[in-house]
C-alpha cells in the first residue's frame, strides 16, 4: 500500500512540475563565438536577435505583456517569430495581432515566417487569410520565401509546404526541394540565416547555404529526460533527434527552440517555454 502511495505522490508531483513548466519563461543565450561558422569569435561587430516560436496563442499576463516586455527586456535589434503564433482557428487572428500590435509598440523591427497552422488558418478562405496578412504587413515582415537584409545579414524565410506536416514521410526527398521554393544565398558577405518552422527536415535544407537554420515545431519533444532528450515528436514518433538546442548542420549550424507555448494540452516537463537570444556575427567569421 506504502509503494501505491508513493506511486500516486509522484505522479501528482511530476503533473504539477508539467503545468508549472508551461509557465516559467525562460532565455537563452547563444553567442557570437557559438554561431560562427568557423568557430573564430573574431567577428566585425554583431547584432542581437530575439527568436520566438510556436506560441500557439499562449499568453503570458494580459494582452501577452510578460513576453513582450521580456523581448523588449533582451534590447534586440530584431525579433524573429519563426512560426505557429496561432492554432489555426478564425478567432485566433486577434491573438496575433495582438502579439505583433505589442512587439510594434515596443519599436522592434519583427520578421515572421508561417508555421503549419498559420497554413492551416489559410484553409478558411482566401479572401479573409489575405485581409489578415496585409493587416499583418503594417507590423511585420513576412518572409514566406522572400529574402530580408538587415545590417550585415541575410535571412531567408523558407515556407515548408503544408503537406509535409500532414504525410508520414519515410523519403520526402522525392517530392520535396528546398531550393525550388527559394534561391541560395549569394556569396556577398553577410553572415546567412534561414528560417523553417520545421527543423526535421535539415539536412535538405543545405543547398540553400545557410551559416544558421532555425526552426522550431518540435516544442522540444514536450517530455524532456535526462541524458536523452525529448520524448516525443509531433508526428507522434518517439525520441525524435535534436528537438532543442544548437547543432552542427553541415558547415553551418542548427537552431531549434523548444518554443514559447503548447498547443492542445498545457503540458511540459523540464522543458520550459524559452525565447532565445542569438549574437549574430554581422560578418562572417574570417572574412
Amino acid at each position: 500500500m506504502i509503494i501505491v502511495w508513493i506511486l500516486i505522490g509522484l505522479i501528482l508531483l511530476a503533473m504539477t512540475v508539467a503545468v508549472v513548466d508551461t509557465r516559467i519563461l525562460g532565455v537563452k543565450r547563444y553567442s557570437a563565438a557559438e554561431l560562427a561558422v568557423t568557430g573564430d569569435a573574431q567577428a566585425v561587430g554583431t547584432v542581437r536577435v530575439v527568436v520566438a516560436s510556436d506560441l500557439h496563442c499562449t499568453r503570458f499576463g494580459s494582452k501577452n505583456r510578460r513576453l513582450i516586455d521580456l523581448i523588449a527586456a533582451q534590447r534586440p535589434d530584431l525579433v524573429i517569430v519563426a512560426g505557429d503564433v496561432i492554432n489555426s482557428r478564425p478567432s485566433d487572428t486577434e491573438y496575433s495581432k495582438e502579439f505583433f500590435d505589442g512587439l510594434k509598440a515596443s519599436g522592434i523591427e519583427t520578421v515572421y515566417i508561417f508555421g503549419n497552422h498559420e497554413q492551416k488558418l489559410s484553409l478558411i478562405g482566401e479572401e479573409e487569410f489575405n485581409a489578415y496578412v496585409n493587416e499583418l504587413g503594417s507590423h511585420v515582415r513576412i518572409v514566406n520565401n522572400d529574402t530580408f537584409v538587415f545590417k550585415g545579414i541575410t535571412i531567408k524565410g523558407l515556407l515548408i509546404p503544408l503537406r509535409m506536416y500532414r504525410d508520414k514521410l519515410s523519403n520526402i526527398e522525392t517530392y520535396f526541394k528546398a531550393t525550388e521554393l527559394i534561391d541560395s544565398f549569394e556569396d556577398d558577405g553577410n553572415y546567412h540565416i534561414l528560417v523553417a518552422h520545421d527543423p526535421t527536415f535539415a539536412p535538405m535544407y543545405r543547398e540553400i547555404g545557410a551559416d544558421l537554420i532555425i526552426g522550431g515545431h518540435l516544442h522540444g519533444g514536450i517530455i524532456r529526460l535526462p541524458f536523452i532528450g525529448g520524448l516525443i515528436s509531433p508526428r507522434h514518433r518517439l525520441f525524435p533527434r535534436r528537438t532543442k538546442g544548437l547543432f552542427e548542420e553541415g558547415k553551418g549550424k542548427l537552431l531549434v527552440t523548444s518554443g514559447v507555448g503548447w498547443h492542445a494540452l498545457p503540458f511540459r516537463f523540464l522543458n520550459n517555454p524559452e525565447i532565445c537570444v542569438l549574437e549574430v556575427p554581422a560578418v562572417k567569421a574570417g572574412d
